[in-house]
């Protein structure tokens, strides 16, 4: 190795960060908004009641809940019931009853249905009340692992070859930089390539051990996935070798008995009077308003038929729901917990990462750290994409003319960094603009972002490179901070709607959006300040015998207008 080390891991770092560096940026904004999405569908659904301070009573929930799915034929045929009840929790403003029907011939889950009820009444929503279809904030959680319009499990490994590379590049990354603490509290404004190494070197350091975590617990997710070997060579290859895994791990949810069969819903006729007491028992433990959740099941193999609570709220990292509280259905006495459900060690360590990962226990402080966090982890894909043009356009400069590879670069950066937040912006628009009750609604908001990302490619084409990045970024600031703007146009929900409700979720969407809209405006400002020197040689000091000279040569981009 000609190189030093040193030397050699700053190439590996930029060649890593440059081969998937599009793929990263996408799944690290989308990612950032998973962060907000239960509040983004709630925002997306202007026909779900406002959330002020004020909870339905958990008792009159409870009972209007257990009589629906009681008189329910489908749910009497169900193998479970659940109940979600509205509680104070992040993303639990819908009272929702759900069950499971038994699993087909050859298939291994039965089909999951889930119906909305009005508090009030205990009725389910009528049509013409139901929240419009639309892929809300869920849709752009997903597309951070799974893409789009590719099947699921090529997109997952393509995500997880990305998502190695990233770590990969980070810790190349700070094997490369001699003085990272430095590095964390320099910055040099107005000097070129040197500013922007600066601004990566800065935004890589402030949030290191959050790339860490978020990268590492990344492949965690799909670990199995990604290593398929894994499992066939401890447990032996085939279905039944892999149920006998998953029963081991997940003893509560699997059985390797299939001596009895599971009974119905309709066979274990929960008690109300028995079900109601059990559940006065659990409130007197836990407190009036600390239920989240109420599971039924009939008696299964070797267990009874029993009722399990959820506590609506948690302060633990890992992403299990906690340990229910279990109740014999028929006897009311609690059933004690088994060594055989206790978490396996592997799969708590598990569990923590992939619930530092997704930040379902974070409090809304820190979960607007999550936000600014994985913005910052954005920024820093992105300052790493325009700085390897940066450092090369001085010798396309000196040429005359931009080499293709490095077109294509600066054009991908303009439709990508620009052009992907620009989309987003547009898929809300789309969620407020288009009809309620057009066909493939949700689809159509998704495809709006698509097509903005493929308008963004054209215009970063056409245009000159300067005019491209301003003019796609002032749209994307105009896009954002008109949004609360539309929103009250086209609903009953606006900023001062909310406010007055004190409906801090939606409140905090809208102005999130204004926020979002000034950053672009500094970024689209600061790009304006610039537009005169990007494509230009840098120019050098002059000597004291040197003749000045006004010729500074420019790069031909081919824009004609």
């Amino acid at each position: 190795m000609k190189e030093g080390f040193r030397q050699s891991m700053a190439w590996l770092h930029t060649w890593t960060g440059l081969v998937v560096g599009w793929v990263l940026f996408f799944v690290f904004l989308t990612g950032t908004a998973g962060y907000v999405q239960s509040e983004l569908t709630r925002w997306m659904q202007p026909e779900r009641p406002l959330q002020g301070q004020n909870i339905p009573n958990i008792d009159d929930q409870f009972q209007k809940a257990f009589h629906w799915l009681q008189n329910n034929p489908e749910a009497q045929q169900a193998e479970r019931w659940g109940i979600s009840f509205i509680t104070a929790q992040r993303g639990r403003d819908q009272l929702n009853v759900n069950w499971s029907m038994p699993a087909a011939e050859g298939e291994s889950y039965g089909k999951y249905q889930r119906e909305n009820l009005n508090p009030m009444s205990g009725e389910k929503f009528e049509q013409e009340a139901k929240p419009r279809e639309t892929g809300g904030g869920g849709a752009l959680y997903a597309m951070h692992y799974a893409l789009h319009y590719i099947p699921y499990d090529w997109a997952i490994r393509i995500v997880g070859i990305c998502t190695m590379f990233m770590f990969v590049a980070i810790i190349t990354g700070i094997i490369t930089h001699k003085k990272i603490f430095k590095d964390f509290f320099t910055f040099r404004r107005a000097k070129g390539q040197r500013s922007w190494l600066d601004g990566h070197n800065v935004l890589s350091v402030i949030a290191l051990p959050f790339h860490i975590v978020i990268t590492y617990s990344g492949l965690i997710f799909f670990i199995n996935a990604y290593m398929p070997l894994g499992v066939p060579l401890v447990y032996g290859f085939g279905e039944d070798n892999q149920k006998r895994y998953y029963a081991e791990l997940y003893p509560q949810y699997y059985s390797t008995d299939t001596a009895t069969k599971s009974l119905l819903m309709k066979d274990a006729a929960p008690n109300w009077q028995q079900v109601n007491t059990t559940f006065n028992q659990v409130k007197e433990q836990w407190g009036p308003n600390n239920i989240g959740s109420v599971n039924f099941y009939p008696a299964k193999a070797s267990d009874p038929a029993k009722i399990e609570f959820y506590k609506s709220d948690y302060d633990f990292i890992g992403r299990s729901r906690g340990t229910p509280l279990q109740f014999d259905l028929a006897s009311g006495q609690q059933i004690g917990d088994k060594d055989s459900t206790a978490e396996k060690g592997a799969l708590k360590f598990g569990n923590v990462l992939l619930g530092l990962h997704v930040g379902w226990f974070a409090t809304p402080f820190l979960r607007w750290m999550y936000v600014i966090t994985g913005l910052v982890g954005t920024a820093m894909i992105a300052t790493g994409l325009v700085l390897w043009t940066v450092k090369r356009r001085p010798k396309q400069i000196k040429n005359g003319k931009m080499s293709f590879g490095h077109a294509l670069v600066e054009r991908l950066n303009i439709a990508l960094i620009a052009g992907l937040p620009l989309g987003i912006a547009i898929y809300f628009w789309a969620n407020r603009l288009l009809p309620v009750a057009m066909e493939n609604r949700a689809a159509w908001e998704m495809h709006s972002l698509f097509l903005c990302i493929l308008f963004a490619l054209i215009y970063a084409i056409v245009r000159a490179i300067p005019k491209a990045w301003f003019e796609l970024l002032l749209l994307t600031a105009l896009a954002y901070l008109l949004l609360p703007v539309v929103n009250g146009l086209t609903t009953d929900r606006g900023l001062w709607v909310t406010w007055q409700y004190r409906d801090w979720t939606l409140f905090s969407i809208d102005l999130g959006f204004i926020l979002l809209g000034l950053l672009f405006v500094w970024i689209s400002y600061a790009v304006w300040r610039k537009r005169n020197a990007i494509l230009k040689a840098p120019v050098k000091k002059a000597s004291k015998a040197a003749i000045p000279t006004d010729k500074t040569p420019v790069i031909d981009t081919g824009d004609k207008s």
